[in-house]
């Protein structure tokens, strides 16, 4: 195998697969990139057999086609501290391969050691006539909007992850770890292929983020076959398990009605918070908002280190209420709203806790208060 790429683009695609590689490999090959050349591209996989995630990339040439894995860690490192703006890769019969300027300007060489191609697992792939595609900045909005909310490692394993409906063209797309809630409903131009709700796991939520926010251009093609979801962005491609199970019936959890509801500046609010919260014991990170006459006041204290307080204007105008919260809870939300003024519902201390965007009635954040 032979071929010579731009270096920080190489690096790029490099480090988007490498991304889900485990800290403890399963076993050697995982800790590996997949490299493939031929014609005009180098194809990159890997996988923790979760996951899978392909980038395609177009090269300056490939003299001689050929396949090999890399350790992962060791071939990001290399590339990102290569000298020179074009890298050669040439690699012999015995599964090493070079690393050099082919310019010449740099004398620089590299030689990994790398793994025959046919020990790689293999990551199933689908016919593109099956994806179908969607815009990019509502499936981007929906992930962003309510992915803070998965679990990480709850026992309930659904909790783990994203919950996506489809009904009609109409799409929601849900998370909770037990404590919160996020939802998010958008029209799309034709409906998803999901003729049930699928649970997306939060490692494979979390890279379609990265591969979303990496500037890939074009639509996204999605596409459910064999309990796996294919997605498509550019040039990357990620395939993942879904999760199995029942997901809870969560409209339950979303109050029907409300006693109160206020509205507030989202950034003087973020703002106050993430000062107070400094002083927020561990780990609870417990907050206590005051709703009071015509302002809310935001306190928390840590015995035997400090307290803090701030207040911020509101349109309130009933009797005090005062709610317990784990400021982390609030401050994921109001990160994630591109809005002027916030919404906040709320019927009573021990009540769930409602946040929503005055100018979009599709979107809803809910908390549980904490016991103070």
């Amino acid at each position: 195998m032979k071929f010579s790429a731009d270096r920080q683009t190489f690096h790029k695609v490099v480090s988007i697969v490498d991304s889900i590689i485990p800290a403890r490999e399963i076993r050697s090959i995982i800790s590996n990139i997949l490299i493939e050349a031929e014609g005009d591209r180098v194809v990159l996989t890997a996988t923790d057999l979760e996951i899978g995630i392909k980038t395609f990339l177009n090269v300056d040439s490939v003299e001689q086609k050929g396949k090999i894995t890399l350790p992962a860690k060791k071939l990001s490192q290399a590339i990102r501290e290569f000298r020179g703006n074009k890298i050669e890769f040439h690699s012999n019969e015995d599964d090493r391969i070079v690393i050099r300027d082919p310019s010449g300007v740099s004398g620089a060489r590299i030689t990994l050691m790398g793994t025959p191609s046919d020990e790689y697992p293999i990551i199933p792939t689908l016919d593109e006539s099956k994806y179908s595609e969607f815009p990019i900045n509502h499936v981007q909005e929906m992930i962003r909007k309510t992915s803070y909310s998965m679990a990480e490692e709850d026992a309930r394993y659904v909790f783990n992850g994203l919950y996506i409906i489809n009904e009609d063209k109409k799409v929601s797309v849900v998370a909770t770890d037990g404590r919160r809630l996020s939802r998010i409903t958008r029209e799309f131009p034709e409906s998803l292929p999901f003729k049930d709700g699928i649970i997306l796991p939060n490692k494979a939520v979390r890279e379609m983020l990265k591969v979303l926010d990496s500037g890939e251009e074009g639509r996204i093609a999605f596409e459910s076959k064999d309990r796996r979801v294919y997605f498509r962005l550019g040039n990357v491609d990620l395939i993942t398990k879904l999760i199995d199970g029942q997901y809870p019936d969560y409209e339950q959890v979303i109050p029907g009605k409300l006693e109160q509801k206020i509205v507030v500046d989202r950034t003087a609010l973020e703002n106050s918070l993430r000062q107070v919260a400094v002083m927020a014991a561990e780990p609870s990170r417990q907050v206590r908002v005051t709703f009071g006459s015509n302002q809310l006041t935001i306190s928390a204290a840590t015995p035997d280190v400090g307290e803090a307080q701030d207040t911020v204007p509101t349109d309130y105008n009933g009797d005090d209420v005062t709610i317990a919260f784990n400021s982390n809870y609030l401050l994921d939300v109001l990160k994630v709203l591109n809005i002027e003024r916030v919404s906040i519902g709320f019927s009573s201390s021990s009540a769930p806790v409602v946040l929503l965007d005055p100018d979009d009635n599709e979107f809803i954040a809910v908390i549980m208060p904490m016991k103070m």
